[in-house]
């Protein structure tokens, strides 16, 4: 009797364990990426000029990934709990809609880099780039996830709100898709960078003095970071989801395990570009320090400049 006690009590701090970690990784996806979205308001609010806003944007993103995989979480732990359809198919399709628009926008931010480079120019207009990143992002997340969503799901009662209930009759079909566009996505980000490390080892090679200045440099290395974390964190899902027949039957255990791993990358990603950018940091410093106090000092130094400068001549 008391082994069984000690077996169900077991189940149970295991089950709290779980409960935590998949409540836990979404929560604090949201709450990371909210000095991203602080920062973007006040760059827009202040009109500062950022080179890298396209860096920065990318935390609305994640944070709606954070979002809905909370949402999708919740089906995820609580199966006596009854979902109508709708409700599980909006939650699953803000999922797939903000992780691909993620991704993509992994890959927009990796494009951009590329074309600095073999340009041989930097970008004039960033923040219109930053626009247009996102744009493209949400149009071919939005197409990409519309197909199946549209066309392999139907309104019917749910025994439980999952992808496999929700693609009922469709589920392989799904999962290769998903697998395939996610797996291009991640392809696209590694050779990207490959050509990019590429030519700049070229160029180093040919002119190892005056290839990019410091702040270039930095910039250069926090893309990399982020697209060796990309791949990954996101490498797992893709392989998870084309090897959907090989799963047995704990398809949907292993298939979650893989999304919060997918998750970290939306969670580490505003930690590598706000400390590894000055701009950001000093712009987050100003917000805590107080925007209208730096400022005020910042006239106060260059005033002293002035009367110096006019009692020396």
């Amino acid at each position: 009797m008391s082994n069984f006690s000690s077996i169900n009590s077991t189940k149970k701090e295991y089950g709290k364990v779980i409960e935590i970690v998949t409540i836990g990784v979404p929560v604090t996806t949201m709450i990371v990426n909210v000095p991203s979205i602080v920062l973007i308001i006040w760059i827009i609010a202040r009109k500062e000029k950022v080179k890298n806003l396209h860096l920065l944007s990318i935390g609305i993103t994640d944070t709606l990934v954070g979002i809905s995989a909370y949402l999708m979480a919740e089906t995820y732990l609580y199966t006596d709990k009854i979902f109508s359809y709708y409700n599980c198919w909006i939650r699953y399709y803000m999922f797939t809609l903000s992780l691909s628009a993620s991704m993509l926008h992994v890959f927009g931010i990796c494009a951009q880099r590329l074309k600095i480079v073999i340009r041989k120019t930097a970008v004039q207009n960033h923040r219109n780039f930053a626009w247009f990143v996102i744009l493209a992002s949400w149009t071919l997340s939005i197409i990409f996830n519309s197909i199946p969503f549209s066309i392999w799901t139907q309104d019917h009662d749910l025994t439980m709100c999952s992808l496999d209930t929700l693609f009922s009759g469709y589920e392989q079909m799904f999962s290769f898709y998903s697998g395939t566009v996610y797996g291009i996505i991640t392809l696209l980000v590694v050779v990207t960078m490959s050509i990019l490390s590429r030519l700049l080892w070229l160029r180093f090679k040919i002119n190892s003095t005056n290839v990019w200045g410091y702040k270039d440099k930095r910039l250069f290395v926090t893309v990399c970071i982020m697209a060796v974390l990309f791949f990954v964190t996101i490498t797992p899902l893709v392989c998870v989801l084309l090897s959907y027949d090989l799963l047995g039957e704990n398809k949907r255990s292993q298939r979650s395990a893989c999304v919060l791993i997918s998750l970290l990358n939306s969670a580490i990603n505003p930690i590598v570009y706000l400390f590894r950018v000055p701009e950001f940091t000093q712009i987050l410093r100003k917000i805590l320090l107080c925007g209208k106090c730096t400022n005020t000092v910042y006239s106060h130094n260059s005033q002293n400049r002035i009367d110096l400068s006019n009692q020396a001549s």
